[in-house]
């Protein structure tokens, strides 16, 4: 849905050419101005080395294993492209599951190559357990000339003019941050200072292109647009950055009003993972929806200010507020809606932190509390978010700087419905905050930039939001859909409902072939990963609470343990990532968490949907395997 996060990394080379008289800045999104993101998406370029293939590496075979796990894995890089120069990211960490993320960038002439990327993976034996890369590997340019880029005034301003962002760019002044990367006072329409940075891209014919960067938060679009450095007026590619106590809520597991009856819950945070409460940051105790995970408030006017927004305060803690679905003034329930949007996304905070989202893997947190990671990130909830309707939308910049998700209102019926009491809409736009914080690692938030990764990213949006809403009564038989109270339709929003039945649902991996848009595509991954739900459940069980049991560090059912599964597997992932590669990173997590255990059931249901032993990945044709490997 932008619940509907969009992330799309696209190549506008179409969106050029000689401007005698700037534009005026156009305020409405970009995508009601025709510019149609997707259609200009560079393909993905990453590869990925699985498990199954480290041994058989050339590279991985000759690397020793060191003591410090991010040396082995720089010796990998080095053995791998021993004429390239490159840099570690700052966000390496070891995983809940033992295995530890090393991200390095391409650099060439000292300058970043912005979606050049290697991510290696360390088992915690030191060994090289598996890696990916979109290094460049064509002609190196020589050494940079002061003729080679424009001022980067130039390019912020053809960025607003090109793309006719609602900024007012012509007073602008840069400001030197370090080496080639400014950013810009005098300027008005966004929500930070806009911010351009000179870089390398690999465009979609793998030709290496010097760009300034540009950086630019409009709220409806949070855009890195990378602009042609002696051509500023020529739009190279486009990351886009947004994705469409006591408390009286439906209690976690109920999804929407037609599930269930509100409820009073008394302090519901785990400890572990909330270590402050939901209400404090470690720093302030705070008795209103803020806390060290969140800061909620309504938004009715749907600009960037939030926090002199108005928000529920109780000096007793008792969020306790009226609502009902026959309310038709949405201010009259605008505390209900607030304290439910606050509940449910800090209780999913807390889910996903016991299944290995903590602040080293990039979470989102004011106060780290010394855990790693960069803090100041708490996500900002705006509730009746008046930028929009039907809807709803999830910003991930990188670690350290806050997620944004906007609730919107529905008119699908009368009374119109509130989306923050729509459980699985707040599960999706959050899970797409985890997907591009552990995609490439917590620095690298434009991962999943479109496409089959940008599907994959709606994919696991959906499929987060199913798994934990199944019922107790539920078996592999049930049928789940996406969207249908928000929207009032009771088939949901997506093209068929998520089932194991290859009649309710036929949607197998070369269905992608014919579809576009990230929805549909995310669609098909969510089909494929309702296989590995019920494949796991049916061998495991399933835990109907709200929380994991673990032993030895492995949860005990098979809901969490798939769920644990996909989010370990974005973390293994490169940066970009196709089906194909994404299967086998979630292979290669089961893998590392239980040894393999549960290989086959894992196998049976990807090749079910097509994603057998011999499923390849081509931009223009996907093919489809049913094939089984042996001993499965």
């Amino acid at each position: 849905m932008r619940f509907s996060d969009t992330l799309v990394l696209i190549g506008l080379t179409g969106l050029a050419g000689a401007h005698p008289s700037r534009r005026t800045p156009n305020p409405s999104p970009l995508s009601k101005r025709a510019i149609d993101l997707e259609a200009f998406k560079l393909p993905p370029q990453a590869e990925y080395v699985s498990q199954e293939e480290v041994p058989e590496d050339a590279s991985a075979k000759v690397v020793a294993k060191r003591a410090d796990y991010t040396e082995t894995a720089k010796d990998l890089v080095k053995t791998t492209f021993p004429k390239a120069t490159f840099r570690m990211v700052s966000d390496h960490y070891v995983g809940s599951n033992g295995i530890a993320h090393v991200n390095f960038k391409q650099t060439i002439n000292g300058i970043d190559v912005d979606n050049a990327d290697f991510n290696v993976n360390i088992a915690a034996d030191g060994e090289v357990f598996s890696y990916g890369n979109s290094f460049y590997e064509g002609k190196l340019p020589g050494p940079l000339a002061k003729r080679d880029e424009k001022d980067p005034v130039d390019a912020l301003k053809d960025t607003v003019d090109v793309l006719s962002l609602p900024v007012e760019a012509e007073k602008a002044k840069p400001v030197r941050k370090s080496a080639n990367h400014y950013t810009f006072t005098d300027t008005k329409g966004t929500v930070s200072k806009p911010e351009a940075k000179l870089v390398y891209i690999v465009d979609e014919n793998k030709n290496l292109k010097l760009t300034w960067r540009v950086e630019t938060d409009i709220l409806d679009n949070w855009l890195l647009t990378y602009v042609d450095a002696a051509q500023t007026d020529k739009v190279v590619g486009v990351v886009d950055y947004v994705a469409e106590a006591t408390y009286k809520v439906y209690p976690w597991g109920v999804n929407d009003p037609t599930q269930g009856s509100r409820t009073v819950v008394e302090n519901p945070w785990d400890i572990v993972s909330s270590e402050f409460t939901w209400l404090s940051d470690g720093s302030t105790n705070y008795t209103t929806t803020r806390g060290n995970n969140g800061i909620a408030q309504v938004n009715p006017s749907g600009g960037s200010t939030y926090l002199t927004n108005y928000r529920p305060d109780s000096k007793d803690l008792k969020f306790e507020y009226d609502y009902s679905t026959t309310m038709t003034n949405p201010t009259s329930y605008r505390d209900a809606s607030i304290t439910q949007l606050f509940y449910t996304a800090n209780k999913y905070h807390d889910l996903l932190y016991v299944l290995g989202f903590t602040e080293q893997a990039g979470n989102f947190e004011v106060n780290n509390n010394n855990q790693g990671g960069k803090g100041n990130d708490q996500v900002i909830l705006n509730a009746q978010d008046g930028s929009g309707t039907n809807n709803a939308n999830f910003a991930t910049p990188a670690d350290g700087q806050n997620g944004r998700m906007r609730m919107y209102l529905w008119d699908t019926s009368s009374p119109q419905r509130d989306g923050s009491f729509d459980a699985g809409i707040i599960i999706h736009e959050y899970t797409h905050g985890l997907s591009n914080r552990l995609t490439g690692g917590p620095a690298n938030a434009g991962c999943l930039p479109g496409g089959e990764s940008g599907g994959m990213g709606e994919g696991w949006s959906d499929f987060m939001a199913v798994a934990i809403h199944l019922k107790a009564k539920d078996t592999r038989s049930a049928n789940k859909v996406m969207g249908d109270w928000a929207a009032n339709k009771p088939a949901g929003i997506r093209a068929y409902p998520y089932s194991t039945s290859l009649t309710t649902n036929p949607y197998t991996y070369k269905s992608t072939n014919s579809l576009s848009g990230v929805h549909a595509i995310g669609t098909v991954w969510a089909t494929v990963l309702y296989e590995v739900l019920w494949n796991l459940i049916d061998k495991h069980g399933k835990n109907d609470s709200d929380v994991p049991k673990f032993t030895n560090g492995i949860p005990s059912d098979g809901k969490y343990l798939a769920m644990k599964l996909v989010i370990d597997g974005m973390a293994l992932q490169p940066c970009n990532p196709n089906m194909v590669q994404a299967r086998d990173a979630i292979i290669d997590a089961d893998t590392a968490l239980t040894k393999g255990a549960n290989k086959c059931e894992l196998w049976k249901a990807f090749a079910k949907r097509g994603l057998g032993t011999a499923a390849k990945y081509s931009s223009t044709s996907r093919t489809e395997s049913f094939t089984l490997p042996s001993g499965c």
